[in-house]
């Protein structure tokens, strides 16, 4: 009898011993694995984070970069860094082309002019103006000699920003032409002030012309900016 209870005691530790060789096993081999494998993934899931941070961050870079440098040039183009008069002939001659009008000519008045030398300018015209004796009812023909000082002198502009005034002669053969050239040329993409515009008396030539007879002559005078760094 005791040795039988003593079998099963044996038999018993065999299988307690046995369980915990398996538990021990199934735990070495299948979940420490698994634990490992987990602790691997999480480690591989934050650098994965880190690296989509850091896209993300280098990304909103490039693109602040991209929307700077696009500003920039849009700006350089509104206001370039140099007078860039070429390019002003070139952009009133497609106006020309497409308001089906005829330029006569570009007369520069304010070349290259700062808003400080402007200001002066009107100023000094100003004086001039109250110093001559007044004149009632008399014409004259002859041009002023003095340039035309735009509007925008009077204004609290920042200091390189420089000025060309400019006066363009046109024919055009109605006034809906008129009124199309000079929406073109707000619609350029540099910056074009229209100061005044002049209608102009038809000349002999046109009243003799009967096919221009209606045709209408005016200056217009306009005014651009380039900022000189």
């Amino acid at each position: 009898m005791n040795e039988l209870v003593s079998d099963k005691k044996t038999a018993y530790i065999l299988i307690s011993a046995l369980v915990v060789v398996l538990l021990g096993a199934v735990y070495y081999f299948v979940l420490h694995p698994l634990k490992n494998e987990k602790e691997s993934k999480e480690v591989s899931i934050e650098v994965l984070q880190g690296e989509v941070a850091a896209l993300k961050e280098e990304y909103s870079s490039s693109q602040l970069q991209d929307d700077s440098t696009e500003n920039a040039f849009f700006l350089k183009t509104q206001v370039p860094l140099t007078r860039e008069l070429n390019e002003l002939i070139r952009s009133i001659e497609e106006v020309e082309l497409l308001s089906e009008s005829k330029i006569l000519s570009v007369e520069f008045n304010n070349y290259d002019g700062t808003i400080e030398d402007a200001q002066l300018l009107l100023e000094t015209s100003e004086e001039n103006t109250e110093t001559e004796p007044k004149s009632e009812d008399v014409l004259t023909d002859e041009p002023s000699e003095e340039p035309p000082v735009s509007p925008v002198a009077e204004a609290s502009l920042p200091e390189k920003l420089k000025l060309i005034t400019f006066n363009i002669s046109i024919l055009t053969k109605n006034y809906d032409q008129l009124v199309m050239f000079v929406e073109e040329i707000e619609h350029l993409k540099r910056i074009y002030r229209v100061d005044q515009i002049t209608l102009l008396a038809p000349g002999e030539e046109q009243l003799l012309d009967k096919k221009a007879v209606n045709n209408i002559a005016a200056t217009i005078q306009l005014t651009t900016f380039y900022h000189d760094e």
